[in-house]
């Protein structure tokens, strides 16, 4: 066998194993939300929130209309949740926290984006349709919140409406959003004005903040069917189920109710896991 016929012949072979492989994109729209406990009698919720995903994808077959394939994803997942009931809350009075027992009115949307990298095994059904099960890892790269607290006190007329702008990753213990002045109650004989835009641990002495709300990783798994509108261009539907908490027990605590003994918030100890749907449109070549 002559050298240009073995080097032909080997180009035929690697012509012929990359044209069996598919590289692809896809984006569209998350429709997600935590589940996990709620605490008892009052009026607490976790419900969909949107985002978005884009990712590029890659697919190896192993059998006939079988692959693997795996993705490296930008996306966001968060929850929405409100709070309506019997709570606290912490007014800073110099190097400490007074606790007001009243009653908290909460709406926030959480958006925690995430570097997922998702694996599957994927079953090309027929020229239209394809399942694929498997799993995924995500990295949190960038978790905020955004939402509004009104509080008011049982006994007297102390009540205020605070913003709620988080950045769990970056904000410090005592920290603000904006610097901004916002409202002025009276607390133990003293008058003290609040942040108007409170920060992700506003509440928190530098002693008390012991790490980050929500983890770094979470892990879950995953299911999707694709319809093939042509051989290239396709619409998803993808659902996963979170594995891990999301959230850090040492700085997830109960809003309805603290330790009265050591004055401090008391670890709610839930579990919240991601859950949610991803709907797609994608391009496979």
């Amino acid at each position: 066998m002559s050298y240009r016929f073995k080097i032909m012949a080997l180009i035929l072979i690697l012509s012929g194993s990359l044209g069996a492989q598919s590289f692809g994109i896809r984006a569209g729209l998350n429709y997600t939300k935590f589940g996990g406990p709620l605490e008892s009698n009052v009026n607490e919720n976790f419900s969909l929130a949107n985002g978005f995903h884009f990712g590029i994808n890659y697919a190896y077959p192993i059998a006939d209309q079988f692959s693997v394939r795996g993705e490296v994803v930008y996306t966001q997942i968060g929850t929405g949740y409100s709070y309506d009931g019997p709570s606290f809350y912490k007014i800073p009075l110099g190097n400490a926290f007074v606790y007001e027992k009243g009653n908290s009115t909460i709406e926030m949307k959480v958006s925690n984006a995430y570097v997922s990298i998702p694996l599957a095994l994927s079953w090309q059904v027929s020229k239209k349709w394809e399942i694929s099960a498997g799993a995924y890892v995500s990295f949190l790269v960038g978790p905020r919140g955004n939402g509004t607290l009104y509080f008011e006190k049982n006994t007297d007329s102390l009540f205020f409406k605070q913003s709620l702008i988080h950045n769990y990753n970056n904000d410090v213990a005592g920290g603000t959003a904006t610097g901004t002045i916002g409202p002025s109650v009276w607390v133990d004989g003293k008058i003290v004005t609040l942040a108007r835009d409170a920060g992700a641990y506003y509440n928190y002495l530098s002693t008390e903040k012991t790490g980050k709300l929500y983890n770094f990783m979470d892990v879950g798994l995953t299911g999707n069917v694709n319809y093939f509108i042509n051989k290239g261009f396709y619409v998803g539907l993808k659902y996963s189920y979170g594995l891990l908490d999301v959230t850090n027990n040492e700085m997830d605590v109960l809003r309805k109710e603290y330790d009265e003994t050591t004055n401090r918030a008391i670890p709610a100890n839930h579990f919240d896991r991601n859950l949610g749907f991803e709907v797609s449109f994608g391009f496979r070549f």
